[in-house]
This record gives C-alpha cells, sequence and structure tokens, in this order.
C-alpha cells in the first residue's frame, strides 16, 4: 500500500485558485507519533549496540537520555522534510515557486505545512500518488505507473471556467482479486503472511491515516459538476483510515492485493461509506 503507507500519517493539499488563474498550493504533511516512535526505537538500539559489553547504565539518567534522543530524531526528520518540501516545487510544475514552509504538531503527529506559488494553474500537475509525490521526483515519462498527474485547464472569465482532468482509472481484475490466493499482490512480490493477526502496529499506523485534495476557490462557484462540493471547495479525495480498518473483510483484502496507485485504492474503497473518490472526469467549475 505505498500510496497510503508512505510516511505520512496525514496528506493533505488544498489548490487555492483566483479568478485570473493564479494561486497557490498549500501541503500539510504529518507522520504519525507511532512512526516516530518507531524510528526512535530503531536508532536506540543501533547506539545501544555500539556500547562496551562491561558497560552499566545508570537507570534514570539512561532514560532521560532517550527522551532527549527520541526528541532529537523527531526534530531532526522534520527538518529534513521541510528542506525536502522546497527541493519539490518542480513537482508541481516548472514554472511553481516554494513560498515558505514551517513544522506542524499536533497530539498525534507533527511535519511540515508548506505553500507553493504559481501564475498560471493551467501549468500545474499534482500527482495523487502520495508515494511517488513524497520522493520529489518527476518521472521520466508522463504515463509512469507511479505519474497519476491531475492536470488542469483554464479559460478566464468572468465568469472564469476551470476544468480538471483526472487519470485514467484502471479496473482491478481477476488477477488481482486473486491475489490473495496466489500469494502475489498487484506488483507481483509475496503478500503471504498476511492473517487475522495482523501486526498492531501497521492498524495503529493506518488508523489515524488522512489522505486529501481538494480546490479552494477565491469567489464563489456558479456552476459545477463536482460530486463533493461545500461553498467554495470542491473535494477530489479524502482518505480516512479509520474508516478502512473499521471493515475487516476489506482492510485485509487490501493488504493482500496491495494496490500500488490511487486508481486501485479508489476501484477497492469506492463503496466504503465516508470516502470521497470524484466520480466525474473531466471536472469543471465556473465561478468569480
Amino acid at each position: 500500500m505505498p500510496v497510503l503507507l508512505s510516511g505520512c500519517i496525514q496528506d493533505t493539499i488544498v489548490i487555492h485558485v483566483r479568478p485570473n488563474g493564479s494561486g497557490t498550493i498549500e501541503e500539510t504533511c504529518l507522520l504519525s507519533n507511532t512512526m516516530f516512535d518507531l524510528v526512535g526505537s530503531i536508532a536506540g538500539s543501533v547506539a545501544d549496540s555500539g556500547k562496551g559489553a562491561g558497560v552499566q547504565d545508570n537507570g534514570d539518567a539512561t532514560k532521560k537520555s532517550s527522551i532527549r534522543d527520541a526528541e532529537q530524531t523527531r526534530e531532526d526528520i522534520i527538518a529534513k522534510m521541510i528542506k525536502d518540501a522546497e527541493k519539490r516545487a518542480e513537482t508541481f510544475g516548472s514554472t511553481v515557486k516554494f513560498m515558505s514552509a514551517k513544522s506542524v504538531k499536533t497530539d498525534i503527529a507533527s511535519g511540515y505545512n508548506a505553500v507553493y506559488a504559481f501564475q498560471y494553474i493551467g501549468q500545474i500537475r499534482v500527482n495523487q500518488n502520495l508515494g511517488a509525490r513524497m520522493e520529489g521526483k518527476v518521472a521520466d515519462k508522463s504515463d509512469s505507473p507511479r505519474e497519476e498527474n491531475l492536470l488542469f485547464k483554464f479559460t478566464k472569465g468572468p465568469p472564469s471556467k476551470l476544468v480538471i482532468i483526472l487519470p485514467q482509472e484502471k479496473e482491478i481484475g481477476d488477477d488481482r482479486s486473486g491475489a490473495q490466493d496466489t500469494g502475489k499482490d498487484v506488483g507481483g512480490k509475496s503478500n503471504q503472511g498476511t492473517s487475522d493477526q495482523t501486526p498492531v502496529m501497521v492498524k495503529n499506523i493506518f488508523q489515524d491515516i488522512k489522505v486529501k485534495i481538494a480546490l479552494q476557490f477565491e469567489g464563489t462557484i456558479l456552476k459545477t459538476n463536482a460530486t463533493y462540493r461545500d461553498d467554495s471547495t470542491v473535494t477530489l479525495i479524502e482518505i480516512d483510515g479509520g474508516k478502512i480498518i473499521g471493515n475487516g473483510v476489506l482492510f485485509k483484502r487490501m493488504l493482500s492485493i496491495n494496490p500500488q496507485s490511487v486508481g486501485d485504492t479508489k476501484a477497492l474503497l469506492k463503496d466504503v461509506e465516508g470516502l470521497k473518490f470524484e466520480t466525474s472526469n473531466p471536472v469543471y467549475v465556473e465561478f468569480e
């Protein structure tokens, strides 16, 4: 499930669009405390292995040191996330400029909020494949399986009109639905070992996963065929891992099939109540 378990527990992209076609892309990416604890635990184990066999640690001192190390690890990871975000403007388009980034912390996660600016929305793209986007790389070919770009066509008004073109979906065929029986997932890798005893850590991480892509229009929407509209906001994708875990059969099927793209994930989850996947393609919005 690289599309979901790609490091971020929450990834939200909001594209702010002005009537003249300019705007900003705001991305918030958070890692769960569980993920930070896992990284800190691994780092601590490596550090402990480097100590001499005859060295005996003071319990309280060791505990305080571990807490400091965990906090430092968290800060280091967030600092790297922000640094990577600064370099990722090009993945949204060659004319997109990085504007700012700041650290963000909630009760269950920490990460960053970054803002990018564009002068013309027709020149940007947003890869809805979270795993590929987090790598910060631009694929050599536009038809790469990891390129699931949302594309935009804009006509200046009044009223202005934006057309959002979604990637073509691929149906999950019999070869994928039978992955559990064959022991192979979508990518041909072994999925054997998936059982009723799904590791607690995997469930804990999945429980808080949230992925969202939306457009915020500055002005008034006059007409649209978008499925999910709330005032001046149009939501294209909204995934809540908690709602997936609530369906045990579906969750096990996801672990078995291991969807590699948003298209694959949508095919599996399109009937799950509370999740949002835009069904119209293309989507048009007239606004002023």
